[in-house]
């Protein structure tokens, strides 16, 4: 599955995970042009040219994935994360260990 960049739309052989995160969508490749069609069955001697419908256009698309590099903002808030409740509760049991000595 090809990776684009979010902004720039360029095709990213080796994203960087350190700096960004991929995540999956589509991208549009093409598209088709508004047609008329006649309906399958509905050519009769007495309306030789049919029922037709209005096919309308519709882009075309593949699925992708997109690249998005953190922005500054991210990465800090990244740097802010408050711990988890293991993180919490092995602090917690070093102090109490560390009291009992």
């Amino acid at each position: 599955m090809k990776i684009y960049d979010e902004i720039t739309r360029e095709e990213i052989t080796e994203p960087d995970l350190s700096a960004g995160y991929v995540y999956d969508g589509v991208i549009v490749t093409g598209h088709t042009e508004e047609r008329i069609e006649v309906m399958e069955g509905t050519v009769t001697e007495d309306r030789p040219e049919g029922l037709r419908r209005l096919i309308p256009a519709q882009d075309i698309t593949e699925p992708c994935q997109w690249y998005h590099k953190y922005t500054e903002e991210e990465l800090a808030a990244q740097q802010n994360v408050p711990p988890t409740w293991g993180e919490l509760a092995a602090a917690y049991n070093e102090g109490v260990a560390s009291v009992g000595q």
